[in-house]
């Protein structure tokens, strides 16, 4: 709960003011975030979250102006907490406002609902009948808070689920020779290259990044041609990232492309660095070593795009 006890209206509306203030801060931050993360649905949707809190804030200090009671100062600040929703693409991260817009809208969802209980657990425990009736009134409202942020946030997990379904499995144990390692690389390097393509459009800086990744596919199929044959481990790997490239333009068009090509970077670094780390063939370890260094560059590119506004 978000306090032991509730003794009277003025502790009820007080800690209802705190947490309006609370929220505000939070939707200010997500809106602000899924913004420069250019999810324009989910930044609209806290917006409007922010016009509402604010409104519900005047709304209680009007309500307790009428009523004569008294909001207290001392009250200590509502804390959000973290439901520590674990995402696809994003599962590393500690704080929701930097993650996918389903993590953010699971941490709305989590607090507003965490809310809700709280007033609802005021009503059925006030000895005060005003206390009861204020909580009754303050727990509708985090309801219709809650109910829609679960529309949003159950749309966001279908896009994401819709998308980890996608998601080839590398597999570094798959690599037996150069000639594996080479032919998985210039099916991912081919997959990117059509993703990095489909996506500068809307970010003519990565371009040059583009130009980048065509020059390293070309290499790759370069050293393949004079690596000998690849073995058959590897022959579904090759087929699942071919799959995956073909809906590449697709995936371009949906919520949040930009990061999700970050998260297919970091797969792949994941992959190179794990054949590294496993691999007893010592020209595999060092054609691992240079893509995965590669990767890195890459990644560094990408999220200094997906950090810098529009």
């Amino acid at each position: 709960m978000l306090t032991a006890n509730v003794q009277s209206a003025d502790d009820l509306m007080s800690i209802a003011l705190c947490a309006e203030h609370e929220a505000v801060r939070r939707y200010t931050l997500l809106a602000a975030n899924m913004r420069e993360h250019r999810n324009e649905a989910a930044a609209s949707l806290f917006e409007r979250m922010i016009r509402e809190e604010r409104e519900h804030e005047r709304l209680i200090e009007q309500w307790a102006q009428v009523e004569g009671i008294e909001l207290r100062t001392d009250i200590r600040p509502i804390v959000w907490e973290d439901p520590q929703v674990a995402t696809v693409y994003d599962s590393d991260a500690t704080d929701p406002a930097h993650s996918s817009p389903y993590r953010a809208l699971a941490f709305a969802v989590h607090n507003e609902e965490r809310a809700f209980r709280f007033y609802t657990h005021v009503a059925a425990n006030a000895a005060d009948e005003a206390v009861r009736e204020y909580a009754e009134i303050l727990a509708r409202e985090e309801l219709g808070h809650a109910a829609l942020l679960r529309a949003m946030r159950r749309r966001a997990w279908h896009t994401e689920q819709e998308s980890a379904g996608e998601e080839p499995d590398l597999d570094p144990g798959s690599i037996h020779c150069l000639a594996d390692l080479l032919s998985v690389a210039a099916s991912i390097e081919h997959c990117l290259s059509a993703f990095i393509t489909a996506v500068s459009a809307d970010y003519p800086e990565l371009q040059k990044l583009s130009t980048t990744v065509h020059q390293s596919l070309t290499d790759i199929e370069t050293q393949l041609h004079s690596s000998g044959e690849p073995t058959s481990a590897i022959s579904d790997t090759i087929k699942a990232i071919n799959t995956y490239a073909d809906t590449a333009e697709k995936r371009a068009a949906a919520t949040s492309s930009l990061q999700r090509l970050c998260s297919d970077s970091d797969r792949c670094f994941a992959f190179y660095d794990a054949v590294v780390t496993r691999t007893k063939d010592e020209a595999v370890m060092l054609a691992a070593q240079r893509l995965s260094e590669s990767a890195l560059d890459r990644i560094k590119v990408l999220r200094h795009t997906l950090a810098t506004p529009p």
